[in-house]
């Protein structure tokens, strides 16, 4: 909805500036071609002027100059001039249906409005009066009269008069946009949801007919092969859990009879050496099938969760006592430090103690000469809880931290690390997954060794995240 509203809100400001601008264009290109019209000939004030200071009297006539003659020829013009009597005393071209004598109504008559539905306009001359004509219907003449009031009061009335078309402008754009949003509307939401992976079916009439029926095609295609690989997933999975569970039993019988010939006594040392490998070997492939088990579990969300508040300080004394009694060399140091101890999270406990093995376990496989191993918990100020691994040992390259929580011989990681399968990683940050949380690995402290941040959402008081 948010993103709908930030179309039709562009989509009203772009139609109002358009406006303003189709506005403010039309009026400049007005403006400059009634300037350009006016100014393309000399308007009738000016050929009054010229004629009335190129009119001149020699002995008994009158005379007018060579240019003003031309210029009245150019505009087809014609001209007079009357004395105080109404008497034309001289005239140029004047038309056979003009009269030769006038009185003061007539005089006032044409000089507001024509004279024989010639245009006219008259310039005082120190003889009388100037009239000059124009071709019938070639001018327009009005008068206008206007109140000082109404005058004064006309910038308030176009700004007045600008702020209802923009108003109108609005209103418009508004009903224009609500209804277009009415046909966009549908399709956002099923982009959204395609996004989602949901099954969409969009009216396809309408002015978006077309995109709708795409849409809805990318839909019936996108839940075709969700389906379909969410069906090779799950046989994948039951592939291979099928294969563990095969594996197992001839497994644990190898195991058996490894361990009792490694105990017997009747059998030569060598012999019983062969089987102490045997079992040792057996014991690691054991590991690797359940470890893959579960990874693929976790991999396609078919791993059950046996969800319970759960205290992390407590898991972590649980793993470093596990360690610690298991006989871990002298040159590993173990040290704890939890704060906020009383916070709980809701997880499967099995699940987060075998990703708190496998982060320390890690830093002990991959540092064979010894290092220390610190396991911290913390509360953020956003109240996330964060469980944290870190050793100052040997630690990854930075350009394979980003691709070492993948599985192995994937796109993203085409091989595993020196020792192990490879698994021990992407199966914590799976287990993080599925409750919600995130593996965040980095360099240690002063850029030696790994960095294994665990963050979790808190369990609230009523229970939930």
């Amino acid at each position: 909805m948010e993103g709908i509203i930030r179309i039709l809100r562009r989509f009203v400001t772009t139609t109002i500036f358009i406006s303003i601008f189709l506005l403010i264009f039309n009026l400049v290109l007005l403006g400059t071609l009634v300037f350009k019209e006016i100014n393309q000939s000399p308007s009738p004030e000016d050929m009054l002027r010229q004629v009335a200071e190129g009119l001149g009297k020699q002995n008994d006539s009158y005379r007018i100059d060579e240019d003003v003659a031309m210029l009245l020829k150019r505009n087809q013009s014609w001209a007079m001039l009357l004395d105080e009597d109404g008497h034309v005393r001289w005239d140029y071209h004047l038309p056979d249906d003009v009269p030769q004598t006038y009185n003061l109504v007539d005089v006032a008559k044409f000089s507001r409005y024509y004279l024989m539905e010639y245009p006219v306009y008259v310039w005082e001359h120190d003889d009388g009066l100037v009239v000059v004509g124009y071709p019938k219907e070639s001018h327009w003449k009005y008068q206008f009269d206007f109140l000082s009031d109404w005058v004064s009061s006309l910038p308030l009335k176009l700004i007045l008069l600008l702020v209802v078309n923009v108003a109108l402008t609005l209103l418009i754009s508004v009903l224009i946009g609500m209804r277009l949003i009415r046909g966009i509307r549908p399709l956002v939401e099923g982009v959204h949801k395609l996004a989602r992976e949901e099954k969409i079916q969009l009216d396809s009439k309408g002015i978006f007919g077309d995109l709708a029926h795409s849409i809805n095609s990318a839909s019936d295609k996108l839940q075709k092969k969700t389906d379909a690989l969410k069906t090779k997933d799950e046989a994948r999975s039951n592939w291979i859990a099928g294969i563990s569970h095969d594996i197992r039993t001839p497994l644990s019988m190898i195991l058996g009879y490894a361990s009792e010939m490694e105990d017997g006594s009747e059998l030569p040392m060598e012999q019983r050496y062969q089987a102490g490998i045997i079992r040792r070997q057996g014991e690691k492939l054991r590991s690797l099938v359940s470890d893959l088990n579960l990874v693929s579990m976790l991999e396609y969300e078919m791993q059950p969760l046996h969800l319970k508040s759960i205290r992390l300080s407590v898991l972590a004394r649980q793993v470093v006592a596990e360690f610690l009694n298991s006989g871990l060399d002298d040159q590993y140091e173990i040290e704890l430090k939890l704060a906020e101890e009383a916070v709980k999270i809701t997880g499967d406990e099995k699940l987060l103690l075998r990703a708190i093995r496998n982060l320390v376990n890690n830093s002990v496989r991959h540092n064979p000469k010894g290092c220390k191993i610190i396991l911290e918990t913390f509360l953020s100020e956003d109240s996330r809880y964060f469980f944290v691994v870190s050793d100052n040992g040997r630690g990854v390259p930075q350009e394979k931290l980003a691709e070492i929580t993948e599985l192995p011989y994937s796109s993203t990681r085409k091989q595993t690390d020196d020792q192990g399968h490879g698994l021990g990683l992407p199966m914590v940050a799976r287990i993080l997954q599925a409750h919600h949380g995130h593996l965040i690995l980095s360099k240690g402290t002063n850029q030696k060794g790994l960095k294994a941040v665990m963050r979790f959402p808190v369990q609230s008081k009523n229970g939930e995240h």
